[in-house]
């Protein structure tokens, strides 16, 4: 609002004293409104802004001092100047009534023209004033956040680029050391390479090659990760075979170390979908962080178990230095190490977490702070109970003594129904298909088949709602619900059991999980 174009509301139900008041204010610059009660003023306040509200106190239906209150309720205009017009027989309880509600001055009848002019003047300025210090006062409100970001940007780039310096400094000495054992070993061969100095060496050169291979695939996963171009090799494996794995990769540094590790993992025929190299991977490497960081003679737990929720629970404890609150919230950040020369790069942990992930699972720590050790915990879901054999070229399900089932597909991707409806048929199910999730509940509710294949990410409603209204439609009644999705996240399955999914399958589902999934038990 301009200096001189400031909008003054003048409320009165006598027209001559509107005239008397136009005439007054005429050639000040501002623009009168005019409003002939209570009611019309508040909806001219409900359409623009105004500087200043001349407001007559003595009107029908609607007296001034009621329309004021309403004025002040109104967030818009609750610090909008008030001034009262009142007869001029004066009434003090009138008077106070109206200060209470936020007048700034009164006028009393018959007006003068100078007064209403000057006074009129003085409370325009100084709203225009009010509005000019609050729009400042907004200016540098949004500089000083643009300076708080704008310094929390700068201590995150110095954070990073310290991050960055430290690690190559760590890559520089973790490399240094087995290259350093390797070479020394090389020139003892070159003075020396009788069979007896060859089998005294090897060992050592040996695990000083594999250690730098470790160091080598961890950088390459890491980029792979950060690409997008880590592939998981999935498969039914057994979960006994995956914790077996990586208690053989991380026994030597025990060994070496003296550290009594305690294993309670008899996990039986528990089977889980993934990669067995990648989760003997996740689980050796919490295994090696702790020997790391646990001194010579420690202690260092594995236990596995099955939760109610049908969930597997892989927990990793040590006895060892435990960590800080300022690094526990940061742990699984890349780069970031206990302690400086402590060995490793500091991604271990950082790739137990992205493939935890990849694979529906996700991964905590604790500690209870330094000096008390340190637990982690993996939740991964199972596959199924029983592992299917593969099938043999032409053979169908109803030779391996599954069942004959009636499926349901519902997926807005016309590609994805054509490969799973072939897969489905060619073990000898049959199946009905729908595009969108309204049509698929029709289907369901029509055709009552023995399983339900549903895409979470449907065009008109989402997979999670066609599951809850299935459920409440069906009750006990419900086939098997089987969620089959792009969405991985370990929030996203758990939405997904929330709203009456059996089972949940991450895209693209491998034949042997869906198999499982299909006539598996209820997870």
């Amino acid at each position: 609002m301009g200096r001189d174009q400031a909008a003054i509301l003048v409320v009165d139900d006598v027209p001559d004293n509107l005239t008397a008041i136009e005439a007054a204010l005429d050639g000040l610059g501002h623009r009168p409104v005019f409003a002939r009660s209570g009611q019309e003023a508040l909806r001219c306040l409900l359409e623009r802004d105004f500087a200043l509200i001349l407001l007559d106190v003595q009107m029908p239906s609607m007296n001034g001092l009621e329309t004021a209150r309403l004025i002040r309720r109104r967030k818009r205009s609750r610090h909008v100047p008030i001034i009262f017009i009142t007869a001029h027989d004066r009434n003090d309880d009138e008077i106070l009534a109206g200060y209470r509600l936020g007048a700034v001055d009164f006028l009393f009848k018959p007006i003068h023209p100078e007064i209403l002019r000057a006074k009129v003047s003085v409370f325009v300025e100084l709203q225009r004033r009010t509005a000019e210090v609050a729009r400042q006062a907004q200016t540098n409100l949004a500089l000083e956040r643009m300076r708080a970001q704008l310094q929390h940007s700068n201590q995150r780039l110095a954070l990073a680029d310290r991050r960055k310096d430290e690690f190559i400094a760590m890559l520089a000495h973790e490399l240094r050391n087995p290259l350093a054992a390797i070479m020394s070993g090389l020139e003892v061969l070159a003075v020396d390479p009788s069979p007896t100095v060859v089998e005294t060496i090897r060992p050592a050169m040996t695990r000083q090659g594999l250690h730098l291979m470790r160091l080598v695939d961890d950088l390459l996963d890491i980029a792979r990760i950060t690409s997008g171009k880590l592939q998981l090799h999935e498969q039914l494996i057994r979960v006994q075979q995956v914790l077996d794995d990586a208690v053989e990769l991380v026994s030597p540094d025990v060994i070496a170390k003296r550290q009594l590790l305690d294993i309670d993992c008899d996990c039986g025929e528990l089977r889980i979908c993934g990669d067995p190299v990648r989760l003997a991977q996740v689980v050796a490497n919490l295994l090696s962080n702790a020997a790391r960081y646990t001194d010579p003679g420690g202690h260092i737990w594995l236990s596995a178990r099955l939760d109610q929720r049908g969930e597997l629970r892989i927990c990793v404890r040590d006895d060892g230095r435990g960590m800080p609150p300022s690094l526990l919230s940061r742990v699984f950040e890349l780069f970031v190490q206990g302690e400086v020369g402590g060995g490793g790069l500091g991604i271990g942990l950082t790739l137990v977490r992205q493939l935890t992930q990849m694979h529906g699972g996700e991964v905590t720590a604790r500690s209870e702070g330094l000096g008390r050790g340190s637990e982690f915990e993996l939740r991964l879901p199972l596959a199924g109970d029983q592992r299917p054999r593969r099938l043999a070229p032409g053979e169908r399900s109803s030779e391996l003594g599954l069942a004959h089932k009636r499926v349901a597909l519902i997926d807005d991707d016309h590609d994805v129904r054509e490969l799973t409806r072939s897969v489905l048929e060619h073990w000898g199910h049959s199946v009905v298909e729908a595009a969108h999730g309204t049509d698929g509940i029709a289907l369901v509710l029509n055709e009552r088949p023995d399983i339900a294949i549903i895409d979470i990410g449907l065009d008109d409603i989402e997979g999670y709602e066609v599951a809850r209204r299935l459920r409440a439609e069906l009750g006990d009644r419900c086939p098997r619900l089987i969620a089959m999705t792009g969405f991985g996240r370990a929030q996203d399955r758990e939405r997904a059991f929330a709203a009456g999914f059996h089972a949940y399958l991450p895209k693209p589902a491998r034949s042997e999980a869906l198999r499982s999934a299909m006539h598996g038990s209820v997870d």
